[in-house]
């Protein structure tokens, strides 16, 4: 069936062909899309595939935002197109930069895996606290609070980030830190993987700690400027407001209508940062490379290789519905290897919904943003992946 959504087409640099790749695959990723599109389960799609360092499918479908409560296009009057360069916050893949930020610091030897919190962290050096290190909050097993819904609860408490925020409109201001730390431990550090945010605005805390530099410019300094992320943006400027995808409208209410964020607000370092598929891919060339790009390096190559490998022996994970005893992962990375990637393979999803795979074993890599409010769908996150790897040659 002939599909009737608009495909842009971005820049490339290498023909599917020329790097070793069936260009039939790339016809069925666009025709499974647009199907998707047309019956409603996601808003727009965009993707780009690179292999051996060479760009050679770069592509966009769908709208640029979404429908409101009222039934109309939040914020577009145009009802524009999704295109390439659009940029799209991409939630929780800003752990993934700022992983490769803590390893910087442990490259330059101000920072160790083993070390504890709170030894840069005065509120967490407390009986219940002074055993979590830099290694469980990049792992998810410090213990502390999972993100609302990880563990399937039908009255989850609120966003960390919102509570910390409405206890300090009630005059109880204890500090964002303490309120995170706050209750019991959900489990002993080390013992189960729970997908914390929260654990990883406190490693952003280390990171403007040790460096001197708030989190934010840290990033921008030692990590986009750097790679020519040029169009990633913690706070997206008011000139490019117009080229954010949004899906509802609390995204384009907090896009138009920001907040003004207090200097002591916690790190936006687990689900922060905007940015576009072509940045996206940057920083994922640089960690298949081996932690440099267009020689600049960022991080070691044994850096990449530490974050790259599971660390996890005999830890269980019970959340998202899951019941495992044994989980595998990185230090800031899942190595799930789902379909047809390669053993090896490492990645980062974020909500909304979006994604980034590299694949060392085949030099490839994927980056995705499927943006509706359904967010995560087996049919828009599984099924893309298998049918891009698909045309392997």
């Amino acid at each position: 069936m002939q599909n009737t959504v608009t495909i842009h087409e971005g820049w490339t640099d290498a023909t599917p062909e020329g790097v070793g790749y069936d260009s039939q695959a790339i016809r069925r990723l666009d025709d499974h899309y647009a199907d998707l599109i047309e019956k409603g389960t996601i808003q727009a799609a965009s993707y780009l595939l690179a292999r051996k360092g060479k760009v050679f499918a770069h592509r966009s479908m769908g709208k640029l935002r979404g429908e409101s409560g009222n039934g109309d296009i939040k914020g577009n009057e145009a009802n524009e197109d999704l295109k390439v360069d659009s940029i799209r916050k991409v939630y929780s893949i800003t752990k993934a930069v700022t992983a490769v930020a803590i390893h910087q610091l442990i490259d330059r030897g101000q920072l160790f895996l083993t070390q504890s919190a709170g030894s840069i962290l005065p509120e967490m050096n407390t009986d219940k606290h002074k055993e979590i290190t830099i290694f469980h909050l990049l792992t998810h097993t410090s213990g502390l609070r999972g993100d609302p819904g990880f563990y399937t609860e039908p009255y989850g408490l609120p966003w960390f980030e919102w509570a910390v925020r409405e206890l300090k409109e009630q005059g109880n201001d204890i500090g964002w830190i303490k309120a995170v730390l706050a209750g019991p431990l959900q489990n002993m550090p080390g013992k189960e993987w729970i997908y914390s945010t929260s654990a990883f605005a406190l490693l952003g805390e280390v990171i403007a700690r040790v460096s001197g530099k708030p989190f934010d410019q840290y990033i921008h300094d030692e990590i986009l400027a750097p790679l020519g992320m040029d169009r990633s943006f913690f706070d997206v400027p008011e000139a490019y407001y117009d080229e954010v995808c949004c899906t509802n409208d609390w995204e384009t209410d907090n896009l138009y209508r920001p907040r003004k964020r207090a200097d002591d607000a916690p790190p936006r370092a687990g689900n922060g940062m905007f940015s576009t598929l072509a940045d996206l891919w940057r920083f994922g060339q640089m960690m298949l490379n081996g932690g440099e790009l267009d020689g600049t390096r960022i991080v070691s190559k044994r850096a990449v290789e530490l974050q790259t490998t599971n660390h996890l022996h005999g830890v269980r994970h019970n959340g998202w519905g899951s019941k495992q005893t044994d989980y595998k992962y990185g230090l800031g990375w899942s190595l799930e290897h789902y379909d047809l990637c390669s053993k090896g393979t490492f990645s980062h999803e974020g909500f909304g919904h979006c994604g980034l795979f590299v694949d060392p074993a085949e030099e490839l890599v994927f980056v995705f943003f499927v943006p509706g409010q359904k967010g995560y769908t087996n049919e828009s996150v599984i099924l893309p992946r298998a049918i891009a790897w698909s045309g392997l040659l």
